[in-house]
């Protein structure tokens, strides 16, 4: 989901999504598989090391991130889900993550509203 000051970021993820699920199907005949992990809000130093739209380091660690999963659970989260045969795999999402893909595909006026809105008190 691309979120409102996460620009960059959310080209990298999308990026890396589309890499995988061409992958996926160029691979799906070598018995190859390809997974994709969906995180929320993990407890990183990925805001503190993040760079602002003008050059400069942000150098703080988000409430949003500092709330987030720990990374060690995300991670064990993950091997599980892989291990039963999961290919897309949700790990850590808040009810509100999962709201909003959900409104991303049906109501995606109302999610741009939302996005605008968060952006604009930001």
């Amino acid at each position: 989901m691309g979120i409102p000051n996460r620009t960059s970021y959310a080209a990298s993820k999308f990026a890396v999504q589309g890499y995988c699920e061409a992958l996926r199907a160029e691979l799906a005949s070598s018995g190859v598989n390809v997974h994709i992990v969906s995180p929320g809000y993990i407890r990183t130093n990925l805001s503190r090391s993040a760079i602002q739209g003008n050059g400069s380091l942000y150098g703080k660690m988000d409430t949003t991130t500092e709330n987030g999963a720990d990374p060690n659970c995300v991670a064990a989260f993950v091997l599980d889900k892989t291990a039963e045969g999961n290919s897309d795999i949700l790990v850590a999402t808040s009810f509100s993550a999962r709201a909003a893909i959900w409104l991303k595909f049906f109501t995606p006026s109302l999610l741009q509203k939302i996005l605008r809105n968060r952006f604009d008190k930001s």
